[in-house]
């Protein structure tokens, strides 16, 4: 294989040819994430969306359930001539709710 005067040689010519292949390749990647991007945006979006709202509905009534458990321990608690029911079945690392 010859290119403008020079000679390559086995290896210069097999990298090359690797070379386009990929190059073809990440054009045929950039074709369909454009074909995504004009076809399917609009209908990902919304499905994302719905997700997360569904998400935000689920992790509200999951903190609403945790603080009637909590809230219900504290009045066990505060029957129990003060010991401390929360502290000793609920040892945790997660972070509180705010």
């Amino acid at each position: 294989m010859a290119q403008s005067g020079q000679h390559l040689t086995d290896r210069e010519a097999a990298l090359l040819t690797e070379y386009e292949l990929i190059r073809n390749e990440v054009k045929k990647m950039g074709g369909l994430i454009a074909d995504i991007n004009a076809e399917e945006l609009d209908e990902l979006t919304q499905s994302m969306r719905s997700v997360e709202q569904k998400l935000a509905l689920v992790y509200t009534v999951f903190r609403s359930s945790i603080y009637a458990h909590l809230s219900q321990q504290d009045v066990v608690s505060q029957t129990n001539d003060g010991a401390s029911v929360y502290s000793e079945q609920f040892q945790t690392n997660c972070p509180p709710f705010d």
